[in-house]
């Protein structure tokens, strides 16, 4: 029993003297094998990478109402700072004392010139008269001297001078018809009921009302809003028009998509050596159902570069080199494969695998686990992913030999 104990121990003392002398063997096998266990499938991701900046909720639109003095005496506004109005909602009201004068001048003026062309009318149906008289009087009349060239001669001038005048008439009274039909169109043009009344033409909220009259008198903002901000010179590099926007508040319930519609291109205010340069940006937002209150502070988030459907890794599991980056990979020979790859977007700890590695390939998540390139590895045993079907499969020879192979490595 003692013999039998002693062969034990000595085997026990050889198996374990054995390992260890691999294990601390700097060229052995054991030290090149790697303990991997934490890796993860490279995934497919969109990448955004955003500029942020700050801006406040403003009017699309701004209409402003102008008062003309001249044309009548004002009377009394028809709305109150804060009314909604929509196209064509008066606004204020003119007096109606001038124009009713206005219009009776004109009236009389009208009437005066059709009295005018009554007139040449009765002169003209007069000439007419003379005119046919003049014709009859001639064709009966006898030769007084001669050959009866005189009477002739006197008869024909007669005629022709009551013919120039019929002519003059009638141009004389086609001129006055005309000044009529412009009266006319002054009177109709001139409605009191239009000219009373100043209306809006755009829809919108009455922001400021200037009691004193000065203009301009009423102004309206629409109710469409927009956002109003400044980049500051560092930021115009990276962004241009077009730009796709999100802003968030904590009025807001999310996000709120956008564009940015307008970047100026001078500063907000007179340069200075002493200060950075901010230029104001305007962005038109996409509203369907939400409503957001003017002058909101929102944070604006510009989508200044997107990558949709890319080979993501963290940015710690990268091994980074002077001049280059890897990734160490788990091959299907079961090795840790030292992968050279050309990164892209790097956003939020995650980098963009543009070349070198695809998405479902395994990759170690701790570089620093990985005890050389090119080299076997091992992990931890996971029991709960075991299934009987798994043994059944493989066969009792092929597990017995799979599973030494792993204990002594």
């Amino acid at each position: 029993m003692k013999k039998k104990t002693v062969i034990l121990l000595s085997a026990g003392i050889l198996f374990v003297s054995g390992n260890l002398y691999l294990a601390l063997k700097d060229d052995g096998k054991a030290v090149r094998s790697s303990y991997i266990n934490n890796w993860a499938k490279i995934g497919k991701e969109t990448l955004t990478e955003t500029l942020h900046a700050e801006g406040v909720v403003t009017p699309e639109e701004e209409h402003h109402v102008y008062y003309d003095p001249n044309s009548s005496e004002f009377k009394s506004f028809l709305v109150k700072e804060g009314d909604e109005v929509d196209t064509g909602t008066p606004l204020f009201e003119y007096s109606s004392d001038n124009i009713d004068k206005e219009l009776a001048r004109l009236e009389a003026e009208k009437d005066q010139l059709e009295t005018e062309a009554t007139l040449l009318d009765e002169q003209i149906k007069q000439l007419s008269y003379l005119q046919t008289v003049s014709a009859s009087t001639t064709d009966n009349s006898l030769p007084v001297a001669g050959n009866g060239t005189a009477a002739d001669s006197s008869n024909d001038l007669m005629a022709v001078s009551i013919e120039k005048e019929i002519y003059d008439k009638e141009l004389e009274k086609s001129r006055v018809e005309a000044e009529i039909d412009k009266y006319d169109d002054l009177i109709d043009s001139y409605d009191g009921s239009d000219q009373l009344e100043i209306s809006s033409e755009v829809a919108g909220s009455v922001k400021k009302i200037d009691y004193e009259l000065n203009n301009p008198i009423v102004t309206i903002i629409s109710d469409t809003p927009k956002v109003e901000g400044t980049f500051s010179e560092r930021d115009l590099k990276n962004v241009q028009e077009g730009m796709e926007v999100y802003v968030k508040s904590d009025m807001l319930k999310g996000a709120i998509g956008g564009t940015l519609t307008k970047i100026a291109k001078h500063p907000d205010s007179d340069p200075s050596v002493k200060k950075e340069s901010q230029f104001p940006f305007e962005i038109q937002l996409e509203l369907e159902e939400e409503e957001i209150v003017h002058g909101t502070h929102v944070d604006v988030s510009v989508v200044t570069n997107q990558v949709v459907n890319a080979a993501v890794v963290p940015q710690r599991s990268l091994d980074k080199g002077k001049k280059n980056s890897y990734v160490y990979i788990l091959n299907e020979v079961g090795k840790v494969e030292k992968r050279k790859i050309k990164k892209g977007l790097e956003v939020g700890g995650k980098t963009e695998v543009k070349k070198g590695a695809k998405p479902g390939e395994l990759f170690v998540r701790e570089p620093e686990n990985v005890q050389k390139a090119d080299s076997p590895f091992f992990s931890k045993l996971k029991p709960g992913s075991l299934a009987k079907k798994t043994f059944k499969e493989e066969g009792k020879r092929n597990l017995f030999k799979q599973v030494m192979v792993g204990f002594f490595k």
